[in-house]
């Protein structure tokens, strides 16, 4: 017989609708809650929830259940594809104000942290330094204040997935409240199919049978994965809240306690700093954490700035020069001096210039970088708010892929020449280690920005037949639902549809995120 998964009933039937339910709230009342960092924005909702415990966060689902509510779920809405962006008369239920830490387990093997799904990474970190000196989550997505739950709902990665791996890799245990408004506590290891069937007792009983959904080789965050004879918890990470509401997540507890050296050498050109960026990643003897990639264009917006960590990073940068950013772990001063000598040596090799080269192992330095780092973002949003003052409609259009390493200079050639091209103002920047670029363009107008995203999908049917992925680390959420087809065959589509059929079978959870009916 199948291993049966068992939802419980935590709530029971109620009378009405909670006290923490607001019904019918004004849009300028709520306005946070009906967007995202996707800059897309609901008009309205029929509802909004913000409870602050699981008892009553279990009492709002169970009403919706009962009364057959299309429900969306947020929670810090940090994310860019606009998954937490309700749809109209939809029952939005924010789970951000579910925080702290559940319980902490520092004898298991490994030491593991419960913690609540609203938490954000930021807090976690800082509970664990209080908690659990000496352990840590080492998981590094762009924005700190993005929550736990929702780094699960897209299998968040960041800079540091290069040697750490995205947010799957680290969960061994989640709590997730059903579309039937039942809790199911699913652990690693413990909770797995028989083949490719799946049962679900949940006031009725369900069976499906689900083939592999299989994934490209690379860095990806792209919907519903499943392995026979897997975890079924695996189903739930990446699902972006259309499976279940995540209240819950174990994560597994790594050592903090190993210093780190940060390195930021700027090249000539790019065919250099990939040089060192495949040097890097093939030395072993190296315990590299990230390798991140900046070209020109993003130097200059960074600049554009004004801010001094950006004028201490780049200060002996040459005019039109790229960088590469690499952080690495050692244990000791021989550990170190073995590291930078191997790294000066690599950056030789490829044709850089030491005296166009950073490198610390203090706060300050890793604070610059980072600073740096973000800067360029931070410019591109203001360019574009800029520019939406004469065109009120436009917006940035921000890729999200990743390729093998076989491709990474390909996929950069093929990015720039087509964006040159056609006249388009744009910076590539990022993950590098991972193959994975943030490829941002930026249109001066209207006529730009249809051009632009006409170019985004050729982007994306090149990538994906070179056996890349179309999200890497964003999810798909709205806005990127079109290049599923692009992704996955129609059977896949099909299992998807049917993992979310036997999960929420009145598709009632964040309607018109990830996958839809047929």
């Amino acid at each position: 017989m199948a291993h049966e998964l068992e939802a419980r009933d935590l709530t029971g039937p109620l009378t009405g609708a909670p006290a923490c339910v607001r019904m019918a709230p004004q849009p300028a009342d709520v306005s946070d809650l009906l967007r995202d960092e996707s800059r897309m924005t609901a008009p309205a909702v029929a509802s909004v929830a913000e409870p602050v415990s699981l008892a009553e966060l279990r009492q709002v689902l169970r009403w919706h259940a009962e009364a057959g509510h299309r429900v969306t779920v947020s929670g810090a809405r940090t994310g860019v594809a606009g998954g937490a962006v309700p749809d109209a008369g939809t029952h939005l239920v924010s789970v951000a104000r579910l925080r702290g830490i559940v319980d902490l387990n520092l004898e298991a093997q490994p030491p593991t942290v419960r913690a609540l799904a609203g938490t954000t990474l930021r807090e976690l970190h800082t509970l664990l330094t209080t908690k659990a000196p000496g352990w840590t989550v080492p998981l590094d997505p762009t924005e700190a204040g993005a929550s736990i739950g929702g780094m699960v709902a897209t299998n968040a990665a960041g800079s540091r997935a290069f040697r750490f791996g995205a947010t799957r890799d680290w969960v061994e245990g989640l709590t997730v409240e059903l579309a039937s408004g039942r809790t199911l506590q699913l652990c690693r290891g413990r909770d797995r199919a028989e083949g490719d069937t799946v049962t679900l007792v949940d006031g009725d009983t369900r069976t499906a049978h689900l083939p592999a959904i299989s994934k490209p080789r690379t860095k990806n965050s792209i919907g519903y994965g499943f392995t026979p004879g897997g975890d079924v918890l695996d189903l739930f990470i990446g699902s972006e809240g259309t499976l279940g509401v995540v209240t819950e997540v174990t994560l597994r507890l790594a050592p903090s306690t190993e210093p780190r050296l940060a390195f930021l050498q700027c090249f000539a050109t790019p065919a250099q700093a990939f040089s060192l960026v495949e040097a890097l990643r093939g030395d072993g003897a190296l315990r590299t954490t990230a390798i991140e990639f900046l070209d020109a264009r993003s130097h200059q917006l960074a600049r554009e700035t004004g801010k001094p960590e950006v004028e201490r990073v780049l200060a002996h940068a040459p005019a039109q020069s790229c960088s590469v950013f690499a952080e690495f772990g050692y244990d000791d001063e021989a550990g170190l001096e073995a590291t930078i000598e191997r790294v000066v040596a690599h950056v030789a090799a490829a044709g850089g210039d030491e005296a166009a080269g950073l490198a610390g192992i203090d706060d300050q330095v890793l604070r610059d970088i980072r600073v740096f780092r973000h800067a360029v973002p931070e410019r591109i949003n203001a360019t574009i708010a800029q520019r939406r003052q004469q065109h009120p409609t436009l917006h940035k259009i921000a890729t999200d892929m990743a390729v093998e390493d076989k491709d990474l200079l390909w996929v950069y050639e093929l990015y720039t020449t087509r964006l040159t091209e056609a006249g388009l103002d744009h910076a590539v920047f990022g993950h590098a280690g991972n193959n994975h670029f943030h490829v941002n363009i930026l249109p001066k107008d209207d006529a730009e920005l249809v051009k632009a995203k006409a170019i985004y999908a050729e982007f994306a049917k090149a990538i994906v037949a070179r056996g890349g992925c179309v999200s890497a680390e964003h999810g798909i959420g709205r806005i990127k639902k079109h290049f599923l087809p692009v992704q996955y065959d129609a059977a896949t589509l099909e299992t998807m549809r049917a993992a979310k059929r036997w999960l929420d079978p009145g598709w009632r959870l964040n309607p018109g995120v990830l996958v839809d009916p047929a």
